[in-house]
């Protein structure tokens, strides 16, 4: 039987372990993103991706982007500002800068249309409030296809399943060829 005390320390060890148990499962963990390409400068690791992994024109993209600590310890509410450039031969030119984004909990998502193919470039600027205090620069690169992008390789592996497919008929009418001229 329980008494008034040992019913109060029973409740008094619940309530403290529940309490535990919630600080622990409030943490936040940045997960790692699938497919991403991944820097690290200073004490972050920044990863991006696009959904989907080959951004058309003309179709919304998404940008996402995952800043961690490189000693596994979760960042919250990191300062950060994206721009995105187009790369044309040896100029870069800037399309769109955001002002500056606080990053809940290790994640954020960019949407973005591009309105021309070929390769561009994505800055993620990090404001290193809590070590340097300097801004740190990510770089990555991203490849818009166009409308026609798939005939580069369409087209040549159409060119070679057609010249298989040619030498294949002739080899095998010379090989007939032969035969017949022995009979």
């Amino acid at each position: 039987m329980v008494t008034g005390c040992h019913s109060f320390a029973l409740l008094a060890i619940i309530l403290l372990a529940s309490g535990l148990l919630l600080a622990a499962a409030a943490a936040a963990f940045a997960d790692p993103l699938q497919n991403a390409y991944r820097q690290r400068i200073g004490n972050y690791d920044v990863e991006m991706t696009t959904e989907p992994k080959s951004p058309a024109v003309g179709a919304p993209a998404s940008i996402l982007v995952r800043i961690a600590g490189v000693n596994g310890d979760d960042l919250i509410d990191i300062p950060i500002t994206i721009a995105l450039a187009k790369l044309g031969g040896d100029t870069v030119q800037e399309i769109v800068r955001t002002n500056p984004i606080v990053v809940p909990y290790g994640h954020y998502t960019y949407d973005y249309t591009f309105a021309d193919p070929g390769r561009y470039v994505l800055y993620v600027y990090l404001n290193d409030y809590a070590y340097s205090g300097q801004t740190l620069q990510f770089t990555f690169f991203v490849n818009v296809t166009g409308p026609f992008d798939y005939l580069y390789v369409a087209v040549p592996a159409a060119l070679g399943v057609a010249a298989a497919g040619a030498g294949a008929a002739f080899f095998m009418k010379r090989k007939k060829r032969q035969m017949e001229s022995l009979k």
